[in-house]
This record gives C-alpha cells, sequence and structure tokens, in this order.
C-alpha cells in the first residue's frame, strides 16, 4: 500500500481499477436519480413518510445499487483489474467501456420503466416477467406501445443514460504508455483490494464468512414502515438477477408435523345430508376488476354520493351474495388461476413458472368431473398467452376456447374484433363465451378470463362517447366491461338452463387506484367476489373474510359436493372464529386479516400489527402492544406458510397421488 501512496495523482489516475472505480461511482449516481425518479412517479403509495424515513429508504436502496451494478458490469470489473500492461491498450479499454455503459443503460431503461408498471403489479419487476410474457405473439407491439404512452420516462431514460455516456472516465493513455517491470507486482494489492470489495458489494456486506449470510430481496425490510417501500429500497436489475431462475421452496419447520395438521390443514370434506345440485357453474375472472370501482361496495368508505363505475354489477349484488371484506391473494394475473380455481394461493412464488408448476392439483374442474361435469375455459387472446392454457390443462379443463377458437367460428368478425394488443374485445368475446355454452354438454363448469381492463385501456371507438375516461385512464374500461357483462345476462337469461346455473364473479387482481384508501399493503388486494343463483336464495352481504381461494370450496359446499379435496382457503358459509380470515402475500411480506386486526410477517418476525377499521391508512403499527393476538395471529399464518411449503415440495396438493 505504501507503493500507493508515494504515486502521483497522474500515475494514479493512469490505474485500469481506478478508471473502474471513477465510473462506479458514476454509475451509483445515476441509479440513485432512477430511484427518485421511482419515487416521484409513485408518490402516492408513499403519502406521509416524513424526510428521514425517506433518507433510510434510499441509503438502503445504496446497498442493492451497488450490488446491482456489480453484478451488471461483471466482464468490464474483470477486464480492467487485471494486474497486466495490456490493460493500458486503447482499444481494450474501448471495449471495456462499452461491457460498462451497455449493461449500465439496460439497468436505468428497466428501472425507469419500472416506475410506471409499479402501478400494475405494486412491486419490482423480477425474471418472472419475461416467463409470465414469453408467449406473447405481440410482445413487440405491447412495448412500442408503453414507449407511447410513457413518453416523458422515455426522455428521463434517454436523459440518464447521456450523463453516464458524457461522464464516463477514460485514462488518457496511447499505446507507448509503459510502467515499469515490476507493475503487475505493485498494483497485485490493488487487484486484491478491488476483488474484495466486489464480493462485499454483491453480499451487501463487508463480513465475507460463512457466517454472514449474503444480501437477497428480504434484506429490504430493513429499511421499510410498510411492505411497498421495498420497492423504493430495491431496484429492478438486482431483482431481475437475483431471481433468474426457479425458486426452491424449503419447509420452515414452525411446527412439528403432528401438531401442523392440529393447527391448519388444507384438506376439506363437507358431508352432507342432502342430494348434490347438479348446477352448472360459470365463473368470470374479470381483469383488474378492483373493489374500488365499486360504488356499492364502498359506501363505507366514500358515502351514498360516490356512484363508481360498475352499475351493472352494482345491481347484481342486491341479488347475490357478498362481503364486505373480498380479497385476491396476488397482484398478477397469473396468480387468480390457482387461486379461484384450485384454491391455490401465491406464497412466496408463482405457481405458473415456480419450480413446482407441474405438480398435481384438484381444481373446480377435475373435482366436479366425478360428478359428470363436462369443463371449458375461456380466454379472447391468442392461445397459450399468459400460460393460462397450460394451467387450464393442469388443471383438469377439458376444452380451452382462445383466439384461435373464435376466429374459426364464422358468427363472429374474426381478428376484426382484436383490440390490437392483447385479446378479442370483451364483449365480443362474452357474447362467445355465451353462444358457446348453448353448445356444450350440461352439466358443465366453465371459467372466462376477460381482458379489455388492461393497458393500454382501449375501448372500441363505437363507446368513445359513451364511456369517458374518469379519474384514471382504467375506469372507461371498466364501465365498458361492466356493460359487456350486463348484455352477456341478457343473453343467458334466454336459455332455459340459466336458473339451474350458479354463477360466480369475481377479478384477478386490482389496478390503478385514484383513492389513498386503496393503496395500503390490505386494501390493495380488494376485488370483488359475488356468487348469483338466479333462481336460488343466495342472497346477502356478509361481514366474514372471502378470499380468491374460498371460492372453490365455497362452490362446492353450495352444491352439497361431498367428497375430500384440498385447498387453501375454505367455504364462507363454514367460516367463523378461529378460521375466519384471510392471508395474501405482498412481498416480502405474508400478511394476514382476522378479526379487527391486520399482521405482516416476514418470514422470520413480525413486522407490523393494524387495526383497519379504526387506522385506515395503516399509520399506527401496534406490534408488540397486543402479545396475544400477535401469537395468535402468527400461529395461523406460520401453519399455513408451512403447509403451503411442505405440500408443494411433496406434490401433495390433491388427496390422492
Amino acid at each position: 500500500m505504501i507503493f500507493f501512496a508515494k504515486m502521483k495523482l497522474k500515475q494514479l489516475l493512469k490505474l485500469s481499477a481506478v478508471e473502474y472505480v471513477i465510473n462506479f461511482i458514476v454509475a451509483v449516481f445515476v441509479f440513485g436519480l432512477c430511484r427518485v425518479v421511482f419515487y416521484v412517479s409513485n408518490i402516492d403509495f408513499y403519502s406521509g413518510n416524513d424526510f428521514p424515513h425517506i433518507v433510510r429508504l434510499f441509503f438502503g436502496g445504496l446497498r442493492f445499487d451497488i450490488a446491482a451494478i456489480f453484478y451488471l458490469t461483471i466482464i468490464s470489473f474483470v477486464m480492467l483489474i487485471l494486474p497486466f500492461r495490456f490493460t493500458f491498450k486503447k482499444n481494450y479499454r474501448t471495449i471495456a467501456k462499452y461491457f460498462f455503459v451497455i449493461p449500465i443503460s439496460f439497468g436505468v431503461l428497466v428501472n425507469v420503466f419500472d416506475a410506471a408498471f409499479f402501478r400494475f403489479n405494486a412491486r419490482r419487476t423480477n425474471f418472472s416477467f419475461f416467463n409470465e410474457f414469453s408467449n406473447e405473439n405481440n410482445l413487440f407491439g405491447i412495448f412500442v406501445r408503453g414507449l407511447l404512452d410513457y413518453w416523458y420516462l422515455d426522455i428521463v431514460a434517454v436523459g440518464l443514460i447521456f450523463i453516464m455516456v458524457k461522464f464516463y472516465w477514460s485514462c488518457k493513455l496511447d499505446d507507448t504508455d509503459c510502467w515499469s517491470k515490476k507493475y503487475t507486482v505493485k498494483v497485485l494489492p490493488l487487484t486484491l483490494l478491488m476483488i474484495y470489495f466486489f464480493m462485499a458489494g454483491i453480499r451487501g456486506s463487508f463480513f465475507i464468512d460463512a457466517d454472514h449470510r449474503p444480501m437477497n430481496m428480504n434484506n429490504a425490510n430493513e429499511y421499510i414502515k410498510k411492505s411497498n417501500e421495498s420497492a423504493v429500497v430495491l431496484n429492478t436489475p438486482y431483482c431481475i438477477i437475483r431471481t433468474a431462475g426457479k425458486i426452491m421452496f424449503s419447509n420452515p419447520h414452525y411446527f412439528d408435523d403432528d401438531k401442523l395438521e392440529n393447527i391448519y390443514s388444507p384438506i376439506h370434506c363437507y358431508k352432507k345430508e342432502t342430494s348434490f345440485k347438479k348446477l352448472n357453474v360459470v365463473i368470470l375472472i374479470l381483469e383488474s376488476f378492483g373493489k374500488e370501482y365499486s360504488g356499492l361496495l364502498n359506501r363505507d368508505l366514500f358515502g351514498e354520493s360516490y356512484k363508481g363505475y360498475t352499475p351493472f354489477l352494482d345491481s347484481l349484488y342486491n341479488e347475490s351474495f357478498t362481503s364486505k371484506n373480498t380479497f385476491a391473494t396476488g397482484r398478477k394475473s397469473i396468480d387468480a388461476m390457482p387461486s379461484v380455481l384450485a384454491g391455490i394461493p401465491y406464497l412466496t412464488d408463482h405457481f405458473f413458472m415456480g419450480m413446482y408448476s407441474n405438480n398435481k392439483v384438484n381444481s373446480i374442474a377435475s373435482l366436479l368431473k366425478s360428478k359428470g361435469y363436462y369443463s371449458a375455459f375461456y380466454h379472447g387472446a391468442p392461445n397459450g398467452s399468459m400460460g393460462f392454457l397450460n394451467f387450464s390443462k393442469l388443471a383438469g379443463y377439458q376444452d380451452y376456447y382462445g383466439l384461435d377458437e373464435y376466429c374459426s367460428d364464422t358468427c363472429f368478425n374474426a381478428m376484426n374484433d382484436f383490440d390490437g394488443h392483447w385479446a378479442i374485445w370483451d364483449e365480443e368475446f362474452l357474447q362467445y363465451f355465451a353462444k358457446s355454452m348453448g353448445e356444450i354438454p350440461k352439466p358443465f363448469v366453465t371459467t372466462c378470463f376477460t381482458a379489455t381492463s388492461h393497458h393500454p385501456f382501449r375501448i372500441p371507438k363505437r363507446y368513445s362517447n359513451k364511456f369517458k375516461e374518469g379519474p384514471m385512464p382504467i375506469t372507461k374500461c371498466i364501465e365498458y366491461t361492466d356493460n359487456a357483462i350486463r348484455n352477456f345476462f341478457a343473453t343467458m337469461k334466454k336459455y332455459p338452463w340459466y336458473d339451474s346455473t350458479l354463477f360466480v364473479i369475481t377479478a384477478d387482481h386490482t389496478n390503478q387506484s385514484f383513492h389513498q384508501e386503496y393503496t395500503t399493503d390490505r386494501n390493495v388486494f380488494g376485488v370483488p367476489i359475488m356468487l348469483f343463483h338466479p333462481a336460488g336464495k343466495l342472497i346477502g352481504m356478509s361481514d366474514k373474510y372471502f378470499c380468491q381461494t374460498d371460492i372453490m370450496p365455497t362452490i362446492l359446499d353450495y352444491l352439497n359436493f361431498d367428497l375430500p379435496f384440498v385447498a387453501f382457503g375454505n367455504s364462507v358459509f363454514r367460516k367463523d372464529g378461529e378460521n375466519d380470515y384471510v392471508i395474501n402475500f405482498s412481498e416480502p411480506l405474508y400478511q394476514i386479516s382476522y378479526g379487527e386486526y391486520f399482521l405482516q410477517f416476514d418470514g422470520t418476525k413480525e413486522m407490523g400489527l393494524f387495526m383497519p377499521n379504526k387506522d385506515v391508512f395503516l399509520k399506527n403499527n401496534l406490534i408488540n402492544q397486543y402479545p396475544e393476538i400477535e401469537a395468535k395471529l402468527l400461529k395461523i399464518l406460520k401453519a399455513e406458510i408451512q403447509q403451503y411449503h411442505k405440500r408443494m415440495i411433496e406434490n401433495s396438493l390433491t388427496i390422492s397421488q
């Protein structure tokens, strides 16, 4: 080290490693600006934060920025720290520059554009994004549309990349520059020091030993007060890199197996004295229909004056069974199908793309098949889109009707009804859905997943004067699809078996929010769930918790289904006392709502306890103030997490293997 102390500044700046260090500092600055862009773009999600806490979030983000930059520039790093004289060559350093600037530019792009995408999934984008959209044939068009819609972010991204390129510092050398013959020996200590800092940066700690585990995404919890703040601490390149590959679950062993089964078991068997009701079952999963968009479901929050954007669904609520406390388990479309149709929640990883996506499952389709039901799944996007086709087959659906089947039906207008981005317009596809159900065998269980209420939030031109954009671009799409559902039911009423059909309507997840009440860790999962039986007496508004994973058990209970099955939910008709709760996963926190309490848990320790009915914005953390309540909720939550992991690992999501 004495060698470096005696070096002149001019000589020091000719070291390749120093070139990397200077540009690394510039990259850290640029990534910090990306975080500012992210925070400002989503400021409504973080209202109420004081300045010291914001500084803490940004300081925590520095650890993840350092790690991400090391990951992205590893090739340039290796090239520039080598203690050999050929690293002085001009062409060599030019190549090293490109291996630095290009990856950092990619990092800037995904960081900036995630500032917009965060509003749709409430977390940083990770590697699952590439799997989720791997089957999209029009991905380039969707990407271009995103660039056009968020043009201001394009400008920001270009500006930040320009800073990186403009201030990239290169040693002013020519090929004749030489050092002494002892250069390699003298520079070796610096090389070793750089390697140490690289390892420390990747691990997030200066302690590089077996006792100090490397940093992961959960380390963001150290800086946050609520789960969505982890997105501020993290950065998108880091999330993508760290989630590349499949996640392997491990049994957390909170309880011994015998005790676990006594605390919580996902096995259900509703023994009935009455006979099975062979009703047709129709399940509508509505894209992005947050509970916020309903006027009727928000009277307690916003009063009678709030009319919402779902007049038909609100009218249907008066003839249906629903609850005031209805929630999704995840924030992505790919999480809704397993939850709604198979009682499999989003906990830890997306079932579609995880290590255990080929596990055997029981679903509403496979279980009702034992009672002689035919089953079919409908989605107006290109066949295979979002992985829905694959999961429908895994779940036991006998047939799948997508864009291909729609276009082959001469009663409709084929690709003329395509919205240009995702799928067939909802109105046309729901009419196709209704027509198809008139032709399939009875009894049946069918599911239709709508698509129009999705970015870029377009509706058919013929409705441009009828459904106007409200406080958010999505609201016109919500009104359009609500009207499409009205027309769908008008068609369904013409069938003689209409009264013998149970309709279930829910949503995959929430989307754009214009009330801060729906940006909290709890309410961001609020979606509608209703059961409608035209000829039945299934009417009422319950106070019980009703989650997506409760839908399959509830349907089976209503039909008097008497065979055992596995579901991480329960019939809402049987919920009381100990089993009346809902669990969801707001990465990286597990959450449980029980009674008047709401608990957050990071897998190791409790992070927050709130009383949402009195504290809508979850500002008053009551952690450690109600130890008995915390212990009770934590016991339930841990038991379900352990059962989920254990059964995923063991492939025991059905009764018989």
